[in-house]
């Protein structure tokens, strides 16, 4: 896992909306921050350059879709293609963490919170990116505490 501390972008990558969310693993707090369009790739990436300039960014954190079963398919290969050309362009870490089921959640919490389906489409893929955020956070903090007093790096395995 990687070493940066501090503010990370988490990214749902899809073909149309990419949904972005902030969060600080100092503090814990993820927060949605927007649903931008997915194309074209350029103005993407570049968009992502200047939010990681204009947050304090030291990496982003891009959902990979797990099938159920563990296995990876065409989506899965999209997302990290997406992560490589992302950490080539902003010369940033860039972390994947298993977005599977996280914009049904999202959806749902959403619908919860009493929002109109014209207004989910958009949020929902923000909130989905927080989701992947959390997660990542969670799953470094469970190594670091697994760890042997503060070792470098943590296996996923």
């Amino acid at each position: 896992m990687a070493e940066a501390r501090g503010r990370w972008l988490g990214v749902d990558f899809g073909s149309k909306y990419v949904g972005l969310a902030v969060g600080d693993d100092s503090v814990s707090i993820v927060m949605p921050l927007k649903t931008i369009d997915a194309q074209p790739d350029q103005s993407l990436l570049d968009e992502l350059k200047n939010l990681a300039v204009e947050e304090g960014i030291v990496g982003f954190v891009v959902g990979v879709p797990i099938n159920m079963d563990g296995s990876e398919g065409k989506s899965s290969r999209l997302c990290r293609e997406f992560g490589t050309r992302l950490a080539a362009h902003t010369a940033k870490p860039v972390e994947y963490s298993d977005e599977r089921l996280s914009s049904w959640e999202a959806e749902g919490m959403l619908i919860e919170g009493g929002m109109k389906p014209s207004e989910r489409k958009q949020r929902v893929h923000a909130v989905a990116a927080k989701l992947i955020l959390e997660a990542f956070f969670t799953a470094r903090k469970a190594a670091d505490e697994a760890g042997s007093g503060g070792s470098r790096e943590q296996s996923d395995e």
